[in-house]
């Protein structure tokens, strides 16, 4: 007769997240506070950019972080942004946006364009039009894009562009982490 025994289990590393057993239902918690959830997501380095589109003849634009690439066949990206904000209307009115990642010595621009009177956030600012939407003059990456689709989720707008112009400059980035800019050097 033989005998199988199965060697003990290694302990788990003090970090380790609780799992429920298979079939059971993980107790509820409270939900996670607006500001708390804030605070943790701080914790992931983002670019910082403005996104920016033509709506009646004029520019509009606001700053995002909720930006990514999103496919490389064809070249496409995402932009999240506030459900119900002018930036989206233009966006979605144009089928046309930019995004302009903030090269750091315009990083002033990120708070000009979060909370300035939609009229004034161009304002002293160079840009030109290029491919139907408004660049900014001095930015680390530029993409225009074709709006693809537009999503509503929750209290945001989530809107896929197909890029078809780039421009790169070799000036460096501007990073959110922690509530606060920095610059990244490579």
């Amino acid at each position: 007769m033989t005998t199988r025994t199965t060697p003990p289990a290694a302990p788990a590393p003090a970090h380790a997240t609780l799992r429920s057993a298979p079939g059971s239902v993980p107790a509820r918690t409270a939900p996670v506070a607006p500001d708390a959830y804030r605070d943790a997501i701080s914790l992931l380095p983002t670019g910082v950019s403005v996104v920016t589109a033509v709506r009646s003849g004029a520019p509009a634009g606001c700053t995002a972080n909720a930006v990514m690439s999103l496919s490389l066949d064809p070249p496409s990206l995402l932009v999240s942004l506030t459900t119900g904000s002018r930036t989206l209307a233009a966006v979605t009115e144009a089928g046309t946006f930019a995004v302009n990642v903030l090269a750091w010595p315009d990083r002033h621009l990120a708070q000009r364009f979060a909370t300035a009177a939609p009229h004034e956030r161009f304002e002293g600012v160079t840009w030109s039009l290029a491919h139907g939407a408004p660049v900014l003059t001095r930015s680390t990456l530029t993409a225009v894009c074709e709006v693809s689709e537009a999503v509503p989720l929750l209290d945001h707008t989530i809107v896929a562009g197909a890029v078809t112009w780039l421009r790169t400059e070799n000036t460096e980035p501007t990073v959110l982490y922690r509530h606060r800019q920095h610059v990244l050097r490579p």
